[in-house]
């Protein structure tokens, strides 16, 4: 995951004269498909269900990826790639927030962890650009 996310981030930037946002939703929209197969149980999916995913898939995935996307060519390549590895460790957070349930403390720790490592890159490297 990490491996896709990092070429995303070189494609994007070195090619930045062409959008890149419709090539995001086509790898997204072939990652559904091939995730079809190893979907059991999907017969018993309820129309709650279906608008849950379908929140998941507007909200979290499509939205969130076309802003990566339009947001990166921005930000320095290293950088935009941390800021994408905020996507696991915020998760605990969106169930919480959606669904109430309560994550564990090891992965509060875990994301706190991963989160502070992003935003002390991000206060170091503003730093950096700041000093004459």
């Amino acid at each position: 995951m990490t491996l896709a996310i990092a070429a995303m981030t070189v494609a994007i930037r070195r090619y930045n004269q062409i959008s890149m946002v419709a090539a995001a939703a086509l790898s997204n929209f072939l990652g559904s498909l091939i995730s079809i197969p190893f979907a059991h149980g999907i017969t018993s999916v309820t129309a709650a269900d279906v608008l849950i995913l379908a929140m998941f898939g507007f909200f979290q995935v499509a939205l969130g990826l076309t802003l990566f996307v339009i947001g990166s060519r921005h930000l320095p390549s290293g950088q935009a790639s941390l800021i994408a590895t905020l996507e696991t460790p915020l998760m605990p957070f969106w169930v919480w927030l959606a669904f109430q349930e309560l994550p564990t403390s090891r992965a509060l720790a875990g994301g706190a962890l991963v989160m502070g490592a992003v935003l002390a890159d991000i206060i170091a490297d503003s730093r950096a650009h700041a000093r004459p």
